[in-house]
């Protein structure tokens, strides 16, 4: 058996979730007034129902299931007022043309002449002015606020949807107002209006704002909504993601720390879209006797966003949804979220032989991503590993492909009313277009501004267990997603997945090597309970490597980790695994922190990371290439670089706390635990 030879501490882990989620956020100024802050109000926890028995059937497809996922809402939320949009020719005054002269970058729209549009590399303003309509909101602002959601029936004391955020910015500022309406039955959901004094004149005009592009003065507006973003935790991201814009009823959507809210004027096209999604559901609710049902789950192993319907199958169909009660600390018993939803179908897979689904629980990230939330991790067996998986989609039929397949740095309005060669695009927007098929500029540009881009509407980065679904739906769509190593620019590719070591159909990206991992349950001289050091993974905390066999020419004590030892005296004691096959450090580096394992329990600086040189060209046709001291994300030459959201911030610009990577990550590999190698060799995975 030999060790991983790829040793040097090299590149540090990436920001992006990537695979189902994610579940936010930067920082700056708060515009509360702290004078008149009162004392928080905090729930209490011992009130909230403990944790439902689910059938064992249903409990032995979860890898692991927390009795109390971490779930206060603590730490803090970032909001923004007034439309975003990226750098571009149709809006200049979102361009940050000081950051621009400042490093040399020029203003380029990639429109048909330039269909390479990640080489965008203008920077973006967040706002116009972010110390006047940017607000860093304290968890226990909120909770000082009140304790209780709008919607009681829903969430628990302590926990709040974005419409209740809205309200708390209502009442500390004086140039946005919100005012609640009626419940509204046809939609099931609170009708709201909002005013906003953009001009600054301490007053709310009437003026009927006749682009909603501008920013002009607003009066009981109805057409006013959020789009959201979900940060990775505090390491930034290359390709740093558009807001998404949701169709979610605003008062059933949870806010979580680390949530980056925009709240916005949208065209009255997009808010009657939202308005006839919700009222779909409810009126699904009733053509079904009000029963919650799931007409299907389909599945894509082309990850086609929908559009591809030779590659789309059926796995389960006509099926009713029951509350689970997983999130009894977050929501009110009886809720019924997207998780219950996969769950009931699997309970229903038990008996019927149908299509069987897989689930883990994830805590707090490698990234500082406080997900904290259960996750569907596998369908049929095919289960996600490292950064492939399965993403999804949910709603109805008519509302699938409200997404552009386009960033909306990537178009400009003519090309979609000339529907450019080469980019596909008579699909797009076909809500918004004549019964000829054709659309006009203005619809074409409202279509960028709303919904360009692969995720929003029905798609979003939020974790299955943090989405209301009280109403049923006609589908849940999951796609195969195997290209996110590639996109992230990984280097260290570790995994004990049999068809992931020389590439495969599902696993196309082969590992960096081939290790052997030994068989513990054949170890020659197993330790017991009685070994001094029982269940301390770390064999060189007790045992010099000088002093190991001492006199054995055979083993090298540079190159021989504890999983080598493993491999004659077994586990130590060491917990069985539970499924996965790379990136163990993914979770096990926060709140489920790793401890006495050598390099893999250590933190390292940026600074002392040497990053290797590793050229390849990936499926897509560009090249990465890194290599230097410092953060890898720092010396990548990738073309996702484009700086749509970012502000130019470089890993090593961040406060030492936060420029830190473990002694595993994406970019380098532990000498003496290498992830994931030694992970499984001591926590065997179970037989499934």
């Amino acid at each position: 058996m030999r060790n991983n030879g790829n040793s040097r501490l090299r590149y540090f882990s990436t920001s992006a979730l990537a695979l189902i989620l994610i579940p936010l956020l930067t920082a700056c100024g708060s515009d509360s007034d702290d004078n008149n802050t009162t004392s928080p109000v905090i729930p209490d926890k011992s009130e909230i129902p403990a944790i439902s028995e689910l059938p064992a059937e249903v409990a032995a497809k979860f890898d692991l299931l927390v009795e109390a996922p971490k779930s206060e809402f603590e730490g803090s939320i970032d909001v923004y007022l007034g439309r975003w949009y990226p750098c571009q020719p149709a809006h200049q005054n979102m361009c940050d043309m000081d950051k621009v002269s400042e490093d040399g970058y020029t203003l380029e729209y990639p429109g048909a002449n330039n269909p390479n549009f990640s080489n965008n590399t203008k920077y973006n303003l967040s706002t116009p002015d972010d110390s006047k309509y940017h607000m860093h909101i304290k968890s226990e602002e909120l909770l000082a606020w009140k304790d209780q959601a709008i919607r009681d029936d829903i969430f628990q004391p302590g926990h709040y949807s974005v419409l209740d955020v809205m309200l708390y910015v209502s009442e500390k500022r004086d140039d946005f107002e919100v005012k609640l309406g009626e419940f509204n039955e046809e939609r099931q959901t609170y009708e709201y209006t909002v005013s906003f004094d953009a001009d600054g004149d301490g007053s709310f005009n009437n003026d009927p704002a006749t682009h909603y592009s501008e920013w002009k003065d607003y009066k009981d507006s109805d057409s006013w909504s959020v789009a959201f973003f979900h940060s990775g935790g505090s390491m930034l991201g290359d390709d740093a993601g558009d807001y998404e814009t949701v169709y979610d009823r605003l008062d059933e959507m949870l806010v979580r720390h680390q949530s980056e809210i925009r709240i916005m004027p949208t065209s009255p096209e997009y808010r009657d879209r939202m308005w006839q999604a919700q009222k779909a559901e409810v009126d699904f609710k009733a053509a079904n006797g009000g029963k919650v049902m799931l007409t299907a789950i389909t599945r894509d192993m082309e990850d086609t966003d929908g559009y591809g319907d030779e590659y789309i199958e059926t796995i389960a169909s006509n099926i009713e949804v029951k509350a689970y009660n997983l999130r009894t600390d977050v929501y009110r018993e009886g809720v019924i979220t997207q998780l219950d939803y996969v769950i009931s179908a699997a309970e229903a897979s038990a008996s019927t032989g149908g299509s069987d689904f897989g689930f883990t629980y994830w805590p707090t990230l490698y990234t500082g991503s406080q997900l904290g939330s259960y996750v569907m991790n596998s369908i049929d067996g095919i289960r996600a590993d490292g950064l492939d998986g399965w993403n999804y989609a949910a709603g109805m039929n008519e509302y699938t492909l409200d997404i552009m397949l386009h960033g909306p740095e990537s178009l400009n309005a003519q090309d979609l009313v000339n529907n450019t060669e080469g980019m596909e695009l008579a699909r797009e927007c076909t809500w918004l277009r004549e019964d000829d098929g054709s659309i006009t500029e203005t619809n074409a540009q409202t279509c960028i501004d709303h919904w360009a881009g692969t995720f929003g509407g029905n798609k979003l980065h939020i974790a299955l267990d943090n989405m209301v679904r009280n109403h049923g739906m006609e589908y849940i769509y999951f796609s195969w997603v195997k290209k996110m190593f590639w996109i992230y620019g990984t280097t260290e590719l570790n995994s004990v997945n049999e068809e992931r070591q020389n590439g495969s159909e599902l696993y196309p990206i082969a590992v960096n090597e081939v290790v052997e991992i030994a068989d513990i349950s054949k170890a020659i001289a197993p330790l017991t309970e009685e070994h001094f050091g029982w269940n301390i993974a770390d064999c060189s905390v007790c045992h010099a490597n000088d002093e190991i066999h001492n006199g054995y020419s055979n083993l090298d004590p540079d190159l021989t980790g504890p999983y080598t030892c493993a491999s004659c005296h077994g586990g130590n004691g060491a917990p069985a695994g539970h499924g996965e096959t790379s990136r163990c450090f993914w979770c096990h580096s926060e709140d489920q922190a790793m401890t006495n394992h050598g390099e893999a329990s250590q933190w390292f600086d940026f600074a002392d990371v040497e990053c290797a040189e590793n050229s390849s060209v990936n499926p897509f046709g560009f090249a990465l290439a890194v290599g230097g001291k410092g953060s890898c994300a720092d010396n990548v030459q990738s073309p996702f670089v484009d700086k749509v959201r970012w502000n130019g911030e470089r890993y090593n610009d961040l406060a030492p706390s936060k420029t830190r990577t473990r002694g595993n990550s994406d970019w380098h590999t532990s000498k003496t635990f290498p992830d994931p190698y030694s992970c499984v060799t001591c926590h065997v995975n179970p037989k499934k």
